[in-house]
């Protein structure tokens, strides 16, 4: 994507960005779409769907190193190079660290069935403001008496790195933390936490899905044991998306899904057969996987690279602040962070506190009553329950940003806001 200076300020050639994504030109009931949901998916480009519609029309081969005929070799290359892709995207250091899972959900409850908990350390330390993705697979294997859990208090939407500091021991294996709330917004000082896990022996696991859509992460300088994160927020199809992992890491894993693909070698030994299975990143990769997907999340790797990343991070950043400052006019609802902190991310969340506003009806005003448009934006606890629960904050309202997402909008969602206000909190 080109970039032109505007004001002395690197900038995005926004006409052309929003021209890629042909939903915004859509109508839903003859209202225009004002589309401010990223964080729960991000809208596709054309050329995603252009590349899957070639693929499942013009292709079709079993990829996965199973068949060998032409049109075989040729989707198992397509993956390869989606693996290639995906691995210089975040700055791992071979293509056999970028393991393909359905999502981040897929991507977490794999390390927490696969993760070699033993002896003492057995301690897994999250904190309140993990996505139930993260969450629920180490309470799971807490109920399995596979690992213990340790949940600790953020600090006004951060984690609080003292606490944490004091919360690892001897005992912890592995600390997970959000890399962006998906409520909070912002971003945690992750390479500060990886020092602390590290430190102590501990290993530990970034949840990326809200950073990549406005951030180039590099695991090795963050020093990322492991990482997942979800194609379809950043633009690529649904059901496809990584883990990432060390390599040795990775090859440490207990085989948590198995079947096709996964195994070396089946022989018998004695009555039983034995089975070794391959080294990652197939060890974890069982089944032939969602070729057309990986195919479509290469494709919007390739968008994303294609914009300048100083670019984009101060684009959506400046919608972030916009709307903070914005959101901070209305004395009947509180924001959840201040804009310095929001602009270091993606998405602003705020929370009434005047008893005439309703998040559900609000949604429903966006949605029916403004003149010729509707507003998309998330109400609810956005699978981030602990959370909500330590705010005691029933539902949030959430603005999420993408690089197709303009000033004009934020602006759109502030006179709406306004409007209701006028009418539910006189």
């Amino acid at each position: 994507m080109k970039a032109a200076q505007e004001e002395g300020n690197l900038s995005l050639d926004l006409p052309r960005i929003r021209a890629e994504f042909p939903a915004l030109s859509s109508r839903i009931e003859g209202r225009e779409l004002v589309y401010l949901d990223s964080a729960c998916t991000a809208l596709k480009p054309r050329a995603v769907a252009e590349r899957m519609r070639e693929f499942y029309l013009g292709w079709g081969g079993c990829g996965g190193r199973r068949s060998t005929h032409l049109a075989s070799q040729q989707v198992e290359a397509w993956a390869q190079e989606a693996r290639r892709s995906v691995a210089d995207f975040i700055g791992a250091d071979s293509p056999n660290e970028v393991v393909f899972t359905s999502g981040t959900t897929e991507a977490v409850n794999i390390l927490a069935r696969a993760f070699p908990f033993e002896g003492r350390r057995r301690e897994v330390v999250l904190t309140d403001l993990e996505h139930n993705a993260v969450f629920l697979p180490f309470y799971e294997a807490a109920q399995r008496g596979e690992a213990e859990l340790r949940i600790l208090r953020s600090r006004e939407g951060r984690v609080d790195l003292e606490a944490l500091e004091d919360a690892i021991s001897d005992r912890t294996a592995l600390v997970a933390v959000t890399r962006a709330s998906n409520v909070y917004g912002g971003a945690q000082p992750m390479a500060g936490i990886s020092r602390m896990a590290h430190r102590r022996g501990a290993f530990l696991m970034a949840d990326c899905a809200q950073y990549l859509s406005s951030h180039r992460e590099n695991v090795q300088e963050a020093n990322l044991d492991f990482a997942a994160f979800s194609g379809h927020k950043i633009g690529g199809p649904f059901g496809v998306g990584v883990l990432y992992g060390k390599e040795h890491l990775l090859n440490r894993l207990r085989p948590a899904k198995v079947g096709g693909g996964t195994v070396q070698s089946l022989l018998w030994s004695g009555g039983m057969p034995e089975v070794r299975y391959l080294d990652a990143p197939a060890r974890l990769e069982a089944g032939v996987g969602n070729l057309a997907g990986i195919v479509g999340l290469s494709e919007a790797l390739r968008f994303l690279a294609g914009l300048p990343s100083a670019a984009l991070r101060a684009h959506v950043g400046g919608l972030a602040r916009r709307a903070a400052q914005g959101l901070g006019r209305f004395p009947q609802i509180r924001v959840l962070g201040t804009p310095e902190q929001l602009a270091q991310g993606a998405l602003v969340s705020f929370h009434p506190v005047h008893e005439g506003f309703s998040p559900a009806d609000f949604n429903l005003f966006l949605n029916h009553e403004l003149e010729g448009r509707f507003i998309a934006v998330r109400v609810g606890e956005h699978c981030a329950h602990l959370l909500h629960q330590s705010l005691g904050i029933p539902a949030t309202v959430r603005l999420s940003f993408f690089a197709y997402n303009s000033p004009q909008e934020v602006d759109w969602f502030l006179e709406a806001l306004e409007a209701y206000l006028r009418a539910a909190c006189p």
